[in-house]
């Protein structure tokens, strides 16, 4: 399998006989050789091809999982996001989701208050995971615990005067949250 010509065999057959099966066994080989670009083409036909939900659903989530690893968090929401609506009780895109919000928080925001109120948003998404998969939930309070408390307190909240309103989160994360009232 280390051979380059494995690689050409395998691609031939996919050109020859192709799938949703072919192309993500292919993804997976170039995956291994860290041609991740190729990789991602393969999958995403795949993705198009595939017709069981359920396998689609775990695609989306691989895809989703390889966007992250590359940094393109948007693409990889979506692709989260396309695994949820196929599998809705599946908890880990949500858990996903609320890592990748608690890695960008930092990012988001013109303000200190701003920046950390993004961890509000990462932990209602690790609720819901814990909401759809009940296999998840020790996990999922785990992080939502975690990103509650770097989340802003109520003395900043009542400093900042902003209890109860919304506040815009800029970035790739495109939403707003509602401060906690105190």
């Amino acid at each position: 399998t280390e051979d380059p010509l494995y690689e050409k065999l395998v691609k031939a057959y996919d050109e020859l006989s192709p799938s949703a099966d072919t192309k993500v066994f292919v993804a997976g080989i170039l995956l291994k050789k860290g041609k991740t670009g190729e990789a991602e083409s393969y999958f995403n036909q795949a993705y198009e091809l595939e017709t069981d939900s359920f396998k689609k659903a775990k695609l989306a989530y691989r895809i989703g999982s390889i966007l992250k690893k590359k940094g393109r968090l948007g693409q990889a929401r979506v692709y989260f996001r396309n695994a949820l609506k196929l599998n809705p009780s599946n908890g880990r895109p949500h858990l996903a989701i609320a890592d990748m919000y608690n890695d960008s928080a930092k990012n988001c925001g013109d303000t200190n208050f701003n920046k950390r109120a993004v961890y509000w948003l990462a932990a209602a998404e690790a609720r819901r995971a814990a909401r759809v998969d009940p296999t998840l939930s020790k996990a999922a309070a785990q992080s939502a615990a975690n990103y509650e408390a770097k989340a802003p307190t109520k003395a900043e909240i009542f400093s900042a005067g902003v209890a109860g309103q919304s506040i815009k989160i800029a970035c790739w994360i495109g939403g707003s949250v509602t401060v906690p009232n105190i």
